[in-house]
């Protein structure tokens, strides 16, 4: 497991969530990108996205490309709330090479039915940033916290 260095950032920027996605619900009215479910967009910058990056809001660190975005349970954009009323809007991505997946794998309260999910976290800053999910065919994503997140051009991230 990576060693994580402490975020520079104060922790009060941030909102507070459990890692444990079992504390959300999720809310209804999901509006965003719509795709078949299973379709694999990777491939496919979104019109507008070509060369950006998703960077981490703390750190800056390239995170993931809004060319990776992908659905799960027919939907990129899910939302969610825990029991305190905080609310937390969550991507689903194909792949996501700046964050490190911490803990064993779990089925406990799985938010998407037949995978596991790890707490995923900045690998330079150490910020929770979602959780990464596996299938059962193999086949992994992660659920990211998009208000964590922030759009770069290419040649500035």
């Amino acid at each position: 497991m990576p060693t994580l260095a402490a975020c520079k950032y104060p922790a009060a920027l941030f909102p507070r969530a459990p890692a444990n996605p079992a504390y959300f619900r999720e809310l209804p009215n999901n509006p965003g990108p719509q795709q078949t479910p299973g379709e694999d967009r990777r491939s496919e910058p979104t019109t507008g996205d070509h060369g950006s990056r998703l960077v981490c809001a703390a750190c800056r660190l390239m995170i993931t490309a809004p060319s990776w975005r992908v659905a799960v349970a027919g939907s990129h954009r899910h939302v969610f709330a825990n029991p305190l009323g905080h609310v937390f809007e969550i991507g689903c991505f194909a792949a996501a090479p700046g964050c490190a997946a911490v803990g064993s794998p779990t089925s406990d309260f799985s938010w998407f039915p037949g995978t596991l999910w790890q707490v995923a976290v900045c690998v330079a800053c150490g910020l929770h940033l979602g959780w990464r999910y596996v299938q059962t065919d193999g086949g992994t994503f992660f659920g990211l916290i998009l208000d964590r997140l922030h759009q770069t051009p290419e040649n500035l991230a």
